[in-house]
């Protein structure tokens, strides 16, 4: 049999009948239930009557007309006191007005509320004790005002709770403080939230902006303070704040404050001195936000995450500072900051007019706090997982206030151009680079041909954009072959070019890369988009093994040969090969490269200018004549012979602590002869070939 249907109102119907007739006897109102004894799993057993020991609450209306509120509870194993001060509620409106300016800014403090609460070790007042008795001297007990009165009536009553509880540890912290000593028991009432602290980071002096420190042991129980700072980093993108921890190890007695491995920048022997210091490298930090082609000299590292060490390397050249490359290539020590907030970070900043240094001996009006859960939660990584864009070169930023610039970065990141490395560098060891003004016009090349390849670089540089191929991005770049013999000026006309356009130039040959395939993809493909990022000029020397013909049998080499034909296509870029043996060249590289330049063999009027420009350039004075160096523009050398000659002349006569004379070339190449000789021996039979 069927069962009957029944419609969606019907069983709405039904429901509100049911709950109706559930309703039906209740009473109106609330029952209250009160907790008896607790059993070991937290768990309560109910009853419905009041408990007999149970009294009326402690604070209530005749509690709140107090001033304060002071909370005790009692000591045991103590044989000086029984009872000890376990919280404070200031409740007087008079009392919370004077201390919204005594503790403005501290963390977690919130005067605003009706009845705000202090406990603990009373942090904010004993860190900001010498304010707070400034601010209750200034008060007048004499005066005419009432609420003056009574508010210096209500802070002597809290002067005077907090004096007699933590007198010791107020009186022993004036103490060693008048001493410039402190024991590691008091440690903490040295660092105040916002303190401006004195450390040295990577051997460099350098100053950090307080946010908390707590007690801890480190692996082996060995207790030591640790210090959650920041300090201001460029993350590529914008500045920011980046958090650093420190610790002071535990010591026994009383140590000078100057000898722990960090401290308020007041005490430090020359804070004007330093603080001068500091604010000139802020001020070269701010200038290389960005990329910059820089030259440096000084030391330069990158971490070891495998020996956990530091990688120390000698630089002295042309590097590239670059944190959003060093970001997109060193992903593993990627920078990410905390945006500047511009309220809280402006209200740290000394009014106009303020002293400096005695600023800095001072508190802090404001802080950034840094708690251990932040810094365990962001792990490293971007917000949002993705890196940001990066903001265009012709973009404004806010400028860095004086604290920022003081709190600064001791370091920048980027790429050695030398070492063919990202590393770390430091800010003082920047340095701008002293360009060869004259290399391009040194160059001994026809002038038509130096003119079709300078304008022809300048113009790609200013107009990469202006033509792309039916896929976007493709066909961009410019590829310039530079065939000949070794020593016409190939390489040079290279590197006069980049000096010329002021670009950087990225010097690459196959020793750079390795035969692997899946490796040298990898590393081509890097170079290539590095130096489209720095609009750099790209000099691949010697580059037959990428360039030379495929063949049936060489089936690895021709992998090397198809990527980088494949690469060509979508670099866009300035690219510069040189090879001396373009007949060896593989047919799919003729459509790809744009202009060809075929350098001969220098003649004597090349080799003439070639002799000029090197004795020009000679760091001794000399007396060859013209008819000397039409003699020797007779011989036939390339330039790189010609200026190992000279350099060997040179040294030479350094020797004999004489000017440089034909005699010391000619004595040269007397020694040298059978070098030439075996050269023109192999160019000989070469041709005997070729012919």
């Amino acid at each position: 049999m069927p069962f009957p249907s029944t419609s969606n109102g019907d069983r709405a119907n039904n429901k509100t009948e049911t709950l109706e007739s559930s309703l039906i006897g209740k009473e109106s109102g609330i029952k209250n239930l009160y907790s008896g004894k607790e059993d070991k799993r937290g768990k309560f057993d109910w009853q419905d009557t009041l408990p007999e020991d149970i009294g009326e609450p402690v604070e209530n209306a005749e509690t709140a007309k107090w001033a304060i509120v002071a909370r005790k509870v009692r000591v045991y194993n103590d044989p000086r006191r029984v009872l000890k001060l376990h919280s404070v509620v200031i409740q007087s409106p008079l009392l919370k007005k004077l201390l919204q300016k005594v503790l403005h800014g501290y963390p977690g403090v919130t005067l605003t509320l009706k009845r705000p609460e202090f406990d603990g070790l009373f942090k904010p007042f004993i860190h900001r004790w010498s304010e707070l008795m400034s601010a209750i001297d200034e008060l007048d007990p004499e005066s005419e005002d009432e609420n003056e009165r009574t508010t210096r009536e209500h802070s002597q009553l809290l002067k005077e709770l907090l004096e007699s509880e933590f007198k010791e540890i107020i009186e022993a912290t004036a103490d060693m403080r008048l001493n410039n000593v402190t024991t590691f028991e008091h440690l903490w009432t040295l660092f105040q939230p916002g303190d401006l602290i004195y450390c040295r980071l990577h051997g460099q002096d350098a100053a950090m902006k307080m946010g908390s420190c707590l007690y801890a042991k480190d692996e082996n129980g060995n207790p030591y303070l640790r210090m959650y700072c920041s300090n201001v980093e460029w993350d590529g993108n914008r500045f920011g704040s980046s958090p650093k921890n420190m610790r002071i190890p535990v010591f026994s007695g009383t140590r000078p404050i100057t000898d722990l491995p960090c401290y308020p920048v007041g005490f430090h022997h020359d804070p004007e001195g330093l603080c001068s210091k500091l604010l000139d490298r802020g001020a070269k930090f701010e200038t290389l936000a960005g990329c910059h082609y820089k030259a440096y000299q000084g030391m330069a590292w990158k971490e070891n995450h495998v020996e956990r060490k530091k990688d120390k390397y000698s630089i002295k050249g042309r590097v590239m500072i670059d944190t959003h490359g060093w970001n997109r290539f060193v992903p593993e020590e990627a920078v990410f900051t905390t945006p500047l907030s511009s309220t809280a970070e402006g209200s740290l900043a000394p009014r106009a007019g303020t002293d400096l240094v005695k600023w800095l001996s001072m508190r802090s009006t404001g802080v950034e706090h840094v708690t251990e859960e932040d810094l365990g939660t962001d792990d490293g990584m971007p917000d949002g997982g993705d890196f940001a864009e990066e903001e265009s070169r012709d973009a404004k930023r806010a400028s860095l206030t004086e604290e920022q610039k003081l709190i600064a970065s001791p370091i920048v990141r980027g790429y050695s151009l030398q070492t063919k490395q990202w590393l770390k560098f430091f800010v003082n060891s920047v340095k701008e680079i002293e360009w060869q003004v004259d290399a391009f016009e040194s160059l001994v090349l026809p002038s038509n041909q130096k003119e079709l390849i300078l304008g022809f670089t300048e113009a790609q540089r200013k107009h990469v954009d202006a033509f792309d191929d039916v896929i976007e991005g493709k066909g961009r770049g410019i590829i310039l072959l530079l065939c000949g013999p070794p020593g016409v000026g190939k390489t040079l006309t290279a590197e006069s070019v980049a000096e010329e356009m002021r670009a950087p130039l990225f010097m690459m040959s196959a020793g750079d890369l390795s035969m692997d395939r899946m490796s040298t993809e990898a590393k081509l493909q890097r170079i290539l988009e590095m130096c489209t990022r720095w609009d750099a000029v790209l000099l691949i020397d010697e580059a037959d093994i990428f360039l030379e013909e495929r063949s049936l049998h060489e089936l690895e080499r021709n992998k090397l040969v198809t990527i980088f034909l494949r690469l060509l296509e979508y670099y866009e870029g300035i690219m510069f090969l040189t090879t001396n043996r373009v007949k060896t060249f593989d047919p799919a590289f003729q459509s790809r490269i744009h202009i060809s330049i075929e350098y001969p063999e220098l003649s004597m009027e090349s080799r003439r200018k070639v002799w000029d420009n090197f004795l020009a350039q000679s760091s001794r004075p000399h007396d060859i004549t013209d008819r000397q160096l039409h003699s020797l523009s007779l011989m036939n050398m390339n330039g790189r012979q010609i200026k190992n000659v000279l350099k060997t002349a040179q040294l030479l006569a350094s020797r004999k602590e004489t000017d440089l004379s034909y005699s010391h070339v000619m004595q040269v190449l007397e020694v040298t002869q059978h070098l030439h000789n075996a050269n023109m021996e192999t160019e000989r039979t070469r041709s005997s070939i070729f012919c």
